[in-house]
């Protein structure tokens, strides 16, 4: 969560100086791309946060079982490469935390996110496209990796897509993609136990077909070959959806599509269809900005195993409150019904906010707030997760000639 909120120092001020129509977001799949706000050719931007706060439940322990706090520092360097060109776009990042407890100090642990993201055009409408985010992390609360629960196990992530957008006509596009995702648990720490991870491959397509200056269709779908567990489990998954994307002003979007999820017949689970559905409201009011997203759908899952209807909804707003100030926060529920036999069904929750000052254009003081809590029916099963804290931040782009 903490490399969340650097991350969210870092771009906040951009979100804010974009205008209203850059800061609208789709809910459909898009193409991916590169920083936005960076300035043309090359350019890196170093940065680092220092961090101290109060976390209440370093082990994330069940509420009946006496959790134990600490004080923590955290150390977190990080830099960002980018280069916005007519025809190419790249953007590499390293976030690296050094985490420092108090007391607890054999949990002390260095965490790593890496990711990749280029972009070339190879004719005037058609450009191929490649992403890789990797992660190491010390808890699976942090992941919100589907049908996982909370414990403090370390978890490792990969996830990568390559494929093209095209523009067949003035109105008419489509991006497409390979998806590749790896999950892992460390099995040398307790509660591995019942983790299973593992692998999954995949497409997805979206075409979008513009019918007026304010209203575009859009159909999609995606297929899914996942793997999990020691034991091999095999699931296929399936997702079509067919809806629009409503222009209502200048600052508000509306996204919807409703559709089929399918999960195919296994030596596990029977094959059953069921709705899917997603949702999604933009607004911009002049100095503030509110995204609403909800989505249903089948997907695999790496805690338990087996295939989990999820559902999910997130709340995000951000606001200047000052010419120096501004504040940001995220609601996020998720609630997880296994589709196997045996497994066991999670209600998650997120909550972060934050306030920070502009100490000077490239150095920002923030206090936060998280809380975190996820209910399985089970003894024990019910956790709780409290941070507050304050975080500095310095960042400074450079232009690399």
């Amino acid at each position: 969560m903490y490399r969340k909120r650097a991350f969210l120092t870092v771009t906040l001020l951009a979100l804010m100086m974009a205008s209203a129509a850059a800061a609208q977001e789709s809910n459909f799949v898009t193409a991916p791309s590169a920083d936005a706000q960076a300035p043309p050719g090359w350019s890196f931007v170093p940065s680092m946060t220092y961090s101290a706060g109060w976390d209440d439940n370093v082990l994330l322990r069940g509420n009946g079982d006496a959790p134990p706090g600490d004080f923590l520092n955290i150390l977190n360097p990080r830099g960002s490469l980018n280069l916005n060109g007519k025809r190419s776009q790249l953007s590499a990042n390293y976030d690296g935390a050094f985490v420092l407890y108090h007391d607890l100090n054999t949990l002390n642990s260095y965490d790593q996110h890496a990711s990749f993201f280029g972009r070339r055009l190879i004719a005037p409408h058609v450009a191929i496209f490649a992403s890789d985010t990797a992660s190491s992390m010390p808890t699976t609360e942090t992941s919100q990796l589907v049908g996982v629960p909370f414990v403090r196990t370390g978890s490792r992530i990969n996830d990568f897509h390559s494929g093209f957008d095209a523009a067949f006509t003035k109105r008419t596009s489509m991006v497409a993609s390979y998806d590749f995702q790896l999950v892992d648990f460390d099995n040398t720490q307790p509660g591995f136990a019942e983790l299973q991870g593992g692998h999954a491959h995949g497409a997805s397509m979206t075409l979008t077909h513009v019918m007026t200056a304010h209203f575009a269709l859009t159909g999609a779908y995606d297929f899914e070959h996942a793997t999990v567990g020691g034991f091999g489990q095999v699931f296929n998954v399936q997702n079509a959806w067919v809806g629009g994307d409503y222009k209502l002003t200048d600052r508000t979007h509306v996204s919807a599509a409703g559709g089929l999820s399918r999960l195919g017949v296994s030596q596990f689970a029977d094959s059953r269809t069921g709705p899917a559905w997603r949702f999604s409201l933009t607004h911009q009011f002049h100095r503030y900005g509110v995204d609403l997203l909800f989505s249903r759908s089948y997907v695999p899952s790496y805690g338990f195993g087996g295939t989990t209807q999820n559902e999910e909804a997130t709340a995000r707003f951000r606001a200047p409150l000052g010419r120096r100030i501004y504040s940001a926060g995220s609601f996020s529920w998720r609630a997880n019904d296994p589709l196997t036999l045996s497994d066991l069904p999670l209600r998650s929750l997120w909550i972060e906010g934050n306030v920070g000052y502009m100490l000077t254009p490239s150095v920002h003081l923030e206090v936060f707030f998280e809380k975190t809590h996820q209910a399985i029916d089970r003894p024990g099963g019910d956790v709780d997760r409290n941070r507050i804290g304050f975080q500095l931040t310095t960042a400074k782009p450079m232009r690399i000639q």
